[in-house]
């Protein structure tokens, strides 16, 4: 749209393009239009010119006016026919190319081509519409069975909404709304129990505050809000550029946020930085710049956050970015699937959505536009695609302002659909989050996928992982024993997967605890159990079968009378007596042991018969850990 302005608006500059002439009414009549536009009255405007070129049809200065003021309205047909009709007035074949122009918005490409070769000229301009419209009569019929749906009155409004995006629990729609045609703004939507959205609210401060805010990306975990605003009015060199970057944080999502930073002088620059977009892994910010080094107008650049630092950032390449304007850049959670709108690439008229793959660090490939019914003769200006990958919101002028859309992905389009799993990282001991916790993903040969550190204040990770497909996993803190395993998701959760990581600190043993289960008396002389003692052993161990890291102990004991010798072999002939009762139980031989004691350790003194007979027994001890 802004090339088509602008030839509108050339056209208004160009010297000896008024006629001579004209009839005092016709003139009166466009003074009285202008008079009307400037008052804000559109339809006052159109109607004067309109009568301006009753009693006129050649009056060019009428034709350029009302032309303009339709293709700034979005009507690019009724543009379209204004100059196409003046075009066939003989000497005014020069509104041909905005006539053309006008046609490839209105969906018209075989017009546009028409109107193009009409037109004369064999600059790059009238090249560009050619192909544009050769590409959009190519691209006329759908990728696939999508379809585009507008939202509602909940969401959109007169205003323009731009820039959707979800949180990962899909439970969240935020988008920016550009108040008045001025001032910008987040808001934020919740789902109502249609399938549809509740009436937008305003994010209210922060983040918002009286500069304008737009373009928000929020990481998946909800605790990095990551967005651009202009105005900050700052001291420095840097924090004027127009739009800059800033970040704000919170501990939990239904916390607020912290009040917004700027990057720093490593992003920020004097030139225009914004339209952040994260992976999901938090290792690389894509945004736009028009800073030196680019193609020409705006181009899309990514920084690497590595050692603690967001990186200098580097330029996409020729691949992506073009002289024209490279912009809104989204990455799938993929990590591997980049869309953005361009108005510099072949497109459908106006900015078009584009997919491209990423091949490495530096290199793209498979840059495709989407085609309708995601692109348009109007502008496409930003998407967002959810992590399955098939679904996505649009943002679009096609129906005059912008407003946001709900699509669908052409299947040959569609980044590889993922599944969020969500851990938290923590002591095992004092169930408090671990330090510097990290989650280290690699392949089944061992090549590291990524690599995810833990949010400070909760512990909490939320990894983006692609599903079918087999990966390892090492869990690292500072100052704790690793943890290893391995993982596969096969379908999409509801919300997302959740795993909790315990680790144990460096050098840690775990506690062990004894407990008496039984005490078994014996009669003097007497070594076997009777059937009732066997009955109570199993009985007490009864809720101990299956159980891990357990150990069994039986402790034999008798009374002072008779010799050390025979005391301790009577001990240990009950002691094993005992243990084999247990073996019977089901118990694994290696954790039970049996030890007499002899006369060793009386419960009681042994001053009397009664006290004898307390002293004569096996101690049934069960040892287990934590």
């Amino acid at each position: 749209m802004r090339k088509l302005l602008f030839v509108c608006l050339v056209l208004l500059s160009l010297p000896g393009l008024t006629r001579a002439q004209t009839s005092s009414r016709a003139g009166k009549l466009l003074y009285k239009a202008n008079w009307y536009k400037s008052r804000k009255d559109t339809a006052k405007a159109f109607h004067a010119a309109q009568l301006a070129l009753e009693k006129d049809p050649a009056y060019e200065d009428a034709i350029k006016c009302l032309g303009a003021w339709y293709c700034d309205a979005h009507l690019y047909l009724r543009a379209a026919r204004l100059f196409s009709s003046a075009a066939a007035i003989p000497g005014k074949s020069k509104f041909a190319l905005p006539a053309a122009n006008a046609f490839l918005h209105a969906g018209k490409p075989d017009s546009a081509i028409t109107m193009a070769r009409f037109s004369g000229f064999q600059n790059e301009e009238v090249k560009k519409i050619i192909t544009d419209a050769t590409i959009a009569i190519r691209n006329s019929i759908p990728r696939d069975t999508n379809r585009v749906y507008k939202l509602d009155q909940r969401i959109n409004t007169p205003m323009a909404e731009i820039f959707p995006s979800l949180s990962s629990d899909k439970q969240t729609l935020f988008f920016t709304r550009r108040n008045n045609g001025v001032n910008e703004d987040f808001y934020y939507a919740k789902p109502d129990s249609c399938g549809g959205w509740f009436t937008a609210r305003n994010m209210g401060y922060p983040p918002n505050t009286a500069a304008q805010e737009s373009a928000m990306t929020i990481t998946a975990d909800d605790h990095y809000l990551f967005f651009m605003r202009s105005d900050n009015r700052s001291e420095n060199g840097w924090g004027r550029g127009g739009y800059d970057l800033y970040l704000a944080y919170r501990t939990a999502n239904d916390q607020p946020w912290s009040a917004a930073e700027s990057f720093g002088a490593t992003i920020n620059t004097p030139a225009y930085e914004g339209m952040p977009s994260l992976s999901a892994d938090i290792t690389e910010m894509y945004f736009v710049s028009d800073r030196p080094g680019g193609h020409g107008g705006l181009d899309i650049w990514v920084t690497r956050f590595a050692y603690g630092l967001w990186q200098i950032p580097v330029n996409l390449g020729p691949a992506i970015n073009t002289a024209g304007n490279e912009t809104s850049p989204f990455i799938s959670s993929d990590g591997k699937t980049l869309f953005f709108a361009s108005d510099g690439h072949p497109g459908l008229g106006g900015s078009d959505i584009f997919a491209a793959r990423k091949l490495n660090d530096s290199s793209w490939k498979d840059l495709t536009n989407l085609g309708v019914p995601i692109n348009s003769g109007a502008n496409e200006l930003s998407l967002y695609v959810m992590p399955d990958g098939s679904e996505a919101y649009l943002s679009s002028d096609r129906d005059g302002s912008a407003d946001i859309y709900y699509t669908t992905v052409p299947k040959d389009l569609s980044p590889e659909p993922t599944v969020f799993a969500y851990c938290r990282i923590y002591d095992s001991v004092s169930h408090q989050p671990a330090l510097l916790g990290s989650v280290t993903i690699t392949d089944e040969s061992g090549n590291e996928v990524a690599q995810y550190h833990a949010n400070e204040g909760d512990g909490s990770i939320l990894m983006s992982l692609p599903l079918h497909k087999n990966f390892n996993y090492e869990v690292r803190a500072f100052n704790y024993s690793p943890v290893t395993g391995s993982l596969r998701f096969d379908s999409a959760c509801a919300q997302w997967c959740t795993f909790d990581y315990a680790l144990l600190p460096n050098g840690y043993v775990r506690p062990s605890y004894d407990s008496l289960l039984l005490l078994l008396q014996f009669a003097k002389n007497v070594t076997d159990l009777s059937d009732s003692q066997k009955v109570m052993i199993q009985t007490a161990l009864a809720s101990w079968k299956g159980k891990a890291d357990i150990s069994i102990f039986a402790n034999g004991f008798t009374d002072n009378s008779g010799t050390p010798i025979i005391n301790t072999e009577k001990s240990s002939i009950r002691a094993n007596n005992v243990r084999a009762a247990v073996i019977e139980c089901g118990f694994d031989p290696a954790v039970i042991s049996a030890t007499g004691f002899g006369d060793a350790s009386p419960l009681l003194p042994n001053d009397s018969p009664e006290h004898q007979d307390m002293n004569r027994r096996v101690e049934l001890v069960i040892r287990w850990m934590e």
